[in-house]
């Protein structure tokens, strides 16, 4: 069963205060989502529908606010989430205590361009939009442009929504941007004559976490046995994409509602071809001081207020 929580948006600190009490729970495991699960998501659902098969009881809950599903994690009202590092990282920081358990999927970030674009530097004085300010896309492109070509000067502007800014690109009003490879392969299947890909950022900003397993520390015990079993039917649904993308789509389009067989299919081949999940689940402590240590830089956390060992659970998982 899938469902979704709509609720109105919370600050963190006043999120914790609520469901002070654990909830009873009518199922073993519940896996939640901030938002829709999309593409990078499924893997995980269909793991979960392994567990079902097996004659567990399982649910999929989709919650509108972060911070409603970090309070259903703290209670233990939901054994797992895939999330990004952010949310973790903003809950943590207010006083919650989730950690990462696994990689769930590598950068799917991309930096799309126009035609005439061919460099980074060709950005100068070119219109390049960004998601918001202060989001986690925009800090990652802002890195890539302050890495690749310092010495350029874009003209930004605000464009909400990975697959907005794919289709401005598309008619000509913007010059680059910042979009999730799932939105890029879906509008245009890999090719467009409008557009090019300048680089895929897994390839220079490989040693980051952008998707993950989350638990909260102080229900992983309770739910050890499950977490694990979780965690291996989640590798077997990364094999099963790198063994047969296309196949694997057939079963993936039920969960992606909004996307038509052809382009579901596009997008799991290049996943494939990229090998945006990972081939172990393990984390290792320098892809996560790596990330603390990008959003640092980013300035949404200050130096050394969130450890390796707080964010991150090493204990699962057979190693890189």
């Amino acid at each position: 069963m899938r469902k979704k929580y709509h609720t109105t948006s919370l600050s963190i600190p006043l999120a914790l205060s609520l469901f002070a009490a654990p909830a009873a729970m009518a199922q073993d495991m519940v896996l939640g989502f901030a938002g829709g699960a999309g593409p990078t998501g499924v893997p995980a659902i269909l793991a979960l529908e392994s567990l079902k098969e097996q004659g567990l009881s399982t649910e999929v809950i989709e919650f509108d606010s972060p911070d409603i599903l970090t309070q259903a994690l703290l209670n233990g009202q939901v054994q797992i989430a895939v999330m990004g590092p952010a949310t973790l990282f903003a809950a943590d920081l207010a006083g919650a205590d989730l950690q990462m358990l696994a990689k769930n999927n590598q950068n799917d970030y991309l930096i799309i361009a126009s035609p005439e674009v061919e460099t980074c530097a060709d950005l100068d004085g070119k219109t390049v939009a960004y998601h918001s300010k202060g989001s986690t896309t925009t800090a990652h492109l802002l890195t890539w442009l302050r890495e690749t070509c310092p010495e350029a000067e874009p003209n930004y502007m605000v464009l909400s929504g990975s697959a907005n800014r794919v289709a401005a690109l598309l008619n000509g009003q913007i010059d680059g941007t910042l979009v999730r490879l799932e939105d890029w392969m879906a509008i245009t299947r890999g090719e467009d004559d409008r557009a090019k890909v300048l680089t895929m950022l897994v390839d220079s900003q490989s040693d980051l976490i952008t998707g993950a397993v989350v638990g909260s520390a102080g229900q992983i015990e309770g739910s050890r046995a499950l977490i694990e079993d979780f965690l291996d039917e989640l590798g077997n649904q990364f094999q099963d994409i790198y063994a047969d993308p296309i196949a694997y789509s057939t079963l993936a389009v039920e969960y992606l509602p909004e996307m038509e067989l052809a382009d579901v299919e596009a997008v799991y081949s290049h996943f494939a071809e990229t090998k945006m999940f990972p081939l172990s689940e393990a984390l290792s402590p320098e892809s996560i001081d790596a990330t603390l240590q990008f959003y640092t830089d980013a300035g949404r956390i200050e130096q050394g207020a969130l450890s390796v060992d707080q964010v991150a659970n090493f204990t699962f998982g057979g190693g890189e």
